[in-house]
């Protein structure tokens, strides 16, 4: 079982090969849960081959790569695609996992991409405790989706900070009203679609 409160210090996160693992940590006076969005932007949907990337903001001092060396430099087989002057994006060079986003004129946050946390922050011990096959009972999902004991996926993934780039919508597809507010590209235009 996931324990709440010691996630709410730290959570773990890694790629498909293992080759670059991270820990998040929450120390006193961090935001929790942290600021979470969506972004519908042509080049997050290419970083990623996802069409609404999940993304959470940290200070870059909350990210501790865990790799060997002590001046807390990721491990060699993290790499970094500068996708625009000034905007850099993390991945791993030994699988390809997609892992952050950054930006020269923001560098006191760096965004992780959330399908990198690890999953038993994000669905607690739910394929431990829970057969595929009992799923498939009428009204069974629904009951196992509401019993998620220290799950945080929801607290993490609800876009608190909101929809970024909801021109590039798919209608029908990731026009969505999830949570948060929706922006026609970054929220710092200030360009909001009212509700």
């Amino acid at each position: 079982m996931v324990i709440l409160d010691k996630a709410k210090e730290s959570l773990t996160g890694g790629c498909l090969c293992g080759a670059v693992q991270y820990i998040l940590h929450f120390p006193e006076g961090s935001t929790w849960p942290p600021d979470s969005h969506i972004c519908q932007c042509t080049q997050c949907r290419k970083h990623t081959g996802s069409l609404m990337p999940h993304l959470i903001t940290v200070k870059p001092s909350q990210l501790d790569w865990g790799s060997d060396s002590s001046d807390g430099t990721p491990p060699a087989a993290f790499k970094q695609f500068s996708s625009s002057k000034g905007v850099y994006r993390g991945f791993c060079s030994s699988c390809g996992c997609s892992f952050t986003w950054r930006s020269d004129a923001t560098p006191d946050e760096i965004e992780i991409l959330i399908g990198t946390i690890d999953e038993k922050w994000l669905i607690g011990d739910r394929t431990e405790k829970v057969s595929s096959e009992s799923l498939t009972e009428p009204g069974n999902f629904e009951k196992v989706l509401n019993a998620d004991e220290g799950a945080l996926g929801r607290e993490i993934c609800t876009p608190s900070a909101g929809q970024m780039f909801v021109r590039n919508a798919i209608k029908g597809a990731t026009d969505v009203r999830l949570a948060g507010k929706r922006f026609v590209e970054v929220s710092q235009k200030k360009l909001e679609i009212p509700d």
